[in-house]
């Protein structure tokens, strides 16, 4: 990806992007503007596509899992990586990020040093990443 913004997401600010974006912050609407209009560079880590599954088959999203996923593979500045060894080692040293799911994303943000689309207050208030809603 090129030297400009990059942006990791979390499960819900993706969620909500793509279904319901007036639940966004500003900021984080203008990061996903960024990314739609191909000036910035979105990383969804594949937690992200596993809780996405999750939460459509316990009903509690209504989306077309397949359109999610061709809509991301479609965009040239959307990037979903395997989860690594690597990534999952980091998981020993974000403590400050309680929940584990979470942590794994971060540990992608911190990893390639990119900005976390997030409300999380876990997330936020840990500082292991700067974020923005």
């Amino acid at each position: 990806m090129a030297d400009r913004p990059t942006y990791v997401t979390d499960t819900h600010s993706l969620l909500w992007y793509l279904q319901n974006p007036k639940r966004l912050g500003p900021e984080a609407t203008r990061a996903f503007e960024q990314v739609a209009a191909n000036e910035a560079d979105l990383i969804v880590p594949v937690i992200v596509v596993a809780e996405i599954i999750y939460v459509l088959q316990t009903g509690r999203v209504s989306a077309n899992f397949e359109d999610i996923l061709a809509r991301l593979q479609a965009s040239p500045n959307v990037e979903i990586p395997a989860l690594t060894l690597e990534r999952a080692l980091d998981l020993r040293t974000l403590i400050a990020v309680p929940e584990m799911h979470d942590r794994l994303i971060v540990a992608e943000a911190h990893a390639r040093n990119a900005t976390l689309i997030t409300q999380d207050q876990a997330i936020t208030a840990s500082g292991l990443v700067q974020t923005v809603w």
